[in-house]
């Protein structure tokens, strides 16, 4: 997602915490927060566009400098041009086209990002049909003699948010596990209920899931049960 993460993480580790997050909880999930050693809620950012003077600031300081000290120690193993204010530029408008994050009130944005889909998925029907018709009819090269650019699927900011939040708590379980933590991903819990008590602000914010993890209660000879 052009590295723009759009996601945050709340860890929850104290008592108070625990037991305010497992009372929106559905079943036996709410003993595996309250007995965990820490459980992380995996916040995904519907309107990731609101932090675009964020991306392109993050961008540039992991540019070479011009100079190139400071990021030659930083990637000592490869040299990057310095982006230009129209690069910038067009990265986050391309990171406001896949993501739909636009930074405007929800019930603006959710038109708007429908109108974008729907035009960009005409267009791509269009062009996988201009692509099959070159195909069977060699001679529509002379009308059409470059080649024909297919276009993205472009997903609602819901679903491309919770796309890169899953790979970054499938990241998190991977690393806990390396430590020997085991992990419990769930997604039985309520999630504005969850918001609430962790003091996530409303509209913006989504929790797709969270991921309980602590030391294995039984261990046998080195290995978990």
């Amino acid at each position: 997602g052009f590295n723009a993460q759009p996601y945050r993480v709340v860890l929850v580790h104290s008592r108070e915490g625990k037991e305010r997050l497992a009372r929106y909880c559905l079943g036996r999930n709410a003993d595996r927060v309250r007995d965990s050693d820490c459980t992380a809620a995996f916040v995904a950012d519907r309107e990731c566009g609101r932090d675009g003077r964020r991306f392109a600031e993050f961008l540039v300081e992991n540019m070479d400098d011009a100079n190139g000290d400071k990021g030659a120690r930083r990637s000592a193993s490869r040299t990057r041009r310095p982006l230009s204010s129209r690069a910038l530029l067009k990265l986050r408008m391309l990171v406001l086209l896949f993501s739909s994050g636009y930074p405007l009130p929800r019930f603006l944005s959710v038109p708007i990002s429908f109108g974008v889909r729907l035009g960009v998925s005409v267009l791509s029907f269009l062009a996988r049909r201009l692509l099959s018709l070159k195909r069977s009819f060699p001679r529509l090269s002379r009308i059409f003699p470059e080649s024909v650019q297919l276009l993205p699927t472009l997903s609602s900011a819901e679903t491309w948010s919770q796309k890169n939040t899953m790979l970054v708590a499938m990241t998190y379980m991977l690393a806990c596990t390396s430590r020997g933590l085991a992990t419990c991903p769930m997604e039985g819990i309520d999630a504005s209920g969850a918001r609430r008590a962790l003091g996530i602000p409303r509209g913006r914010y989504g929790i797709p899931l969270i991921v309980s993890a602590g030391t294995p209660y039984r261990q046998q000879r080195g290995v978990r049960d």
